[in-house]
C-alpha cells in the first residue's frame, strides 16, 4: 500500500496532491487545537499530559508555518515540516502508549456498588474489555492514517522538489551554454 502511495500523484486514490496536502494539515492543526483545551484544565497533576498540551500548542505554530509553507511552494520549508510531521507522528505513537498503559493496566476500574454482585462484576468487566479491544483497534487504524498522512506529505515534498530542480535546471543548462559558447567564440577569435 505504502508502495503504491508513494508512486501516485494524488491523496486517496482521487483527490489531488497539492489538496491532500492541505487537508491534511488542516485537520493536524484542528487536532492539535485540541491540546490547547486540555491546557485549559490546568491539569499539572501528571507531568505527561502537562507536556503533551504544550507540545500540542507549540506544534500548531510548526503546522502553521508548513501550511504556509504549502500554499507558498517553499521547499525548505515543507522539507522541515516533513520532517516534524514525522517526529510527531513518533511522539503521538510513544504517548498513546503511555497513556494506554496507565488507563488500562495502572488505573482501577472495578466499581464498589458492584463488590457484593458477582455476576454485574462479570458483565462490567466484559464489558470493559470489549470496549478496550474497541479502542485500542481504532488507535491503530487511526495511527496507520497518520503514517499514510506523513507518506502523502512526503510525495509532496518530493514533488516539489523535482518542480524546483526543474525549474532550476533549463536555467543552469542555458548559463552553461552561455558560458560555452562565449569561451568558444573567444577562441575563435584569437585566431
Amino acid at each position: 500500500m505504502i508502495a503504491h502511495a508513494a508512486n501516485s500523484r494524488t491523496c486517496l486514490g482521487f483527490i489531488p496532491i497539492e489538496t491532500g496536502v492541505l487537508i491534511i494539515s488542516i485537520f493536524g492543526i484542528l487536532n492539535k487545537l485540541s491540546g490547547f483545551y486540555g491546557l485549559i484544565s490546568l491539569d499539572t497533576s501528571d507531568p505527561v499530559a502537562f507536556v503533551v498540551y504544550i507540545y500540542s500548542l507549540l506544534s500548531i505554530i510548526i503546522f502553521a508555518q508548513g501550511l504556509y509553507g504549502i500554499h507558498t511552494e517553499n521547499v525548505r520549508i515543507v522539507r522541515w515540516y516533513v520532517i516534524f510531521y514525522w517526529l510527531d507522528c513518533i511522539v503521538s505513537a510513544i504517548t498513546t502508549a503511555i497513556f494506554a498503559i496507565k488507563w488500562y493496566v495502572y488505573t482501577d476500574h472495578s466499581l464498589p456498588e458492584l463488590a457484593g454482585d458477582p455476576a454485574k462484576q462479570k458483565e462490567h468487566d466484559d464489558v470493559f474489555r470489549m470496549e478496550g479491544i474497541v479502542s485500542v483497534v481504532m488507535l491503530v487504524v487511526l495511527y496507520l492514517v497518520h503514517i499514510y498522512f506523513a507518506v502523502v506529505l512526503t510525495m509532496y515534498y518530493r514533488t516539489l522538489g523535482r518542480q524546483q530542480y526543474s525549474k532550476l535546471a533549463p536555467s543552469v543548462d542555458e548559463d552553461l551554454e552561455d558560458l560555452g559558447h562565449n569561451k568558444r567564440s573567444a577562441r575563435r577569435s584569437q585566431f
